[in-house]
């Protein structure tokens, strides 16, 4: 009798296929660009959404934590972005930037940037306190996750290209 691999099982080569990848965007210099994105953008993001707050002085620890929170967003959507451009190639070459990356970008800041929005701002939407300078801010918090998945992907891409280089400079 043959046995059937489960639904919930992933097949090998799918597993082989994550697993490269989950290599290659925990390399030091991926965690680096990483972190970098994340403290760049953080910082923005967070001078963005809470900014009014700390300006006026009237900061609690809601936005405290928000505030310290807020870096991850971009840090996991680096990653994110060098994950799904990264897999088991033969050149770098084909890991550069495109339109796929481009849609792909721009989903990420449909679903990311809407949950952001929400979270930031979702209190205010409810009680309909929609103001010019909330309507800029939910504007531009998309903007946020798609640029930092777009250097993701970018990143990945450059660090392909040096291990390339890499690896024909020795052989």
């Amino acid at each position: 009798m043959r046995k059937e691999p489960m639904p919930s099982e992933a097949s090998p080569s799918l597993r082989q296929s994550l697993v490269v990848r989950l290599r290659f965007i925990c390399k030091p210099r991926m965690v680096w660009k990483a972190f970098v994105a994340a403290g760049l953008v953080g910082t923005v993001l967070v001078a963005l959404n809470q900014g009014d707050v700390w300006w006026s002085g009237h900061v609690t620890s809601r936005v405290l934590v928000k505030s310290l929170l807020t870096p991850i967003i971009p840090f996991c959507i680096t990653l994110l972005g060098a994950f799904l451009n990264s897999g088991p190639v033969v050149r770098a070459e084909h890991l550069r930037p495109g339109w796929v990356v481009v849609r792909r970008s721009g989903l990420i800041a449909l679903c990311v940037g809407s949950a952001i929005i929400l979270l930031n701002h979702g209190d205010a939407l409810l009680a309909r306190a929609i103001t010019p300078q909330l309507v800029v801010k939910m504007l531009v918090t998309p903007c946020v996750p798609f640029c930092v998945s777009f250097y993701g992907a970018y990143a990945a891409y450059r660090q392909a290209l040096v291990e390339q280089q890499h690896t024909t400079g020795m052989a």
